[in-house]
């Protein structure tokens, strides 16, 4: 009976799914100050904490390996559910410090949620969402000129486990690609090429 009951507890060991950390990298150019960048994702489990971090105004290295230069903009994040209710925002919680500035001003979200369909948006400070649809909706504006003498770079993290369907899109924004996914399209590009030579 030990016997069967050692082997059970293994076999369920064993089965017992592990959730991966997933983390995705979104980087770009905002075209003017009022311009914002959302992400869309699923959570598959409840109780999945999920975390949101913007390199934007201090730099750093993010998730992608990418190394972000000091000097950009001051960024918010903001989540939403499905339904468009603000869930949390911040605007300066990350700690950590601009060289060219001194300041402390990217953001940072630590927030646990149950299953369903997600919305993250990154604007510049003080352009808050008021009310309507998030995307034709109505926010307010920045009130910046030209960002602050800063750049219009944005680059944020959004990571945790149990999370599935991450994808971004901007508003007045121009995407920089990650270096994995210009790899990938490189493999692609050398593996058409080689397919070419050989047929």
């Amino acid at each position: 009976m030990k016997k069967l009951i050692t082997l059970l507890s293994f076999f369920g060991f064993c089965c017992t799914a592990q959730a991966a950390l997933i983390t995705s990298s979104f980087t770009g150019n905002f075209n003017d100050d009022n311009s914002r960048y959302y992400i869309q994702f699923d959570v598959t489990a409840d109780n999945t904490q999920v975390n949101l971090i913007s390199f934007s105004y201090a730099g750093g290295v993010n998730a992608a390996g990418t190394s972000i230069v000091d000097g950009g903009f001051d960024p918010q994040l903001f989540v939403f559910d499905s339904a468009n209710n603000l869930l949390q925002s911040n605007d300066d919680g990350s700690n950590v410090t601009s060289v060219s500035s001194g300041n402390s001003w990217d953001a940072l979200i630590n927030i646990s949620l149950n299953i369903g369909t997600y919305f993250a948006v990154l604007t510049q400070y003080n352009s808050d969402y008021q009310s309507g649809d998030l995307v034709t909706g109505n926010w307010s504006p920045a009130n910046q000129t030209n960002f602050n003498g800063r750049s219009s770079f944005f680059a944020f993290d959004i990571s945790g486990e149990d999370l599935a369907n991450v994808g971004g899109i901007g508003h007045n924004v121009t995407t920089v690609p990650e270096p994995s996914s210009l790899a990938l399209l490189g493999l692609a590009l050398l593996g058409l090429g080689a397919r070419r030579k050989f047929s």
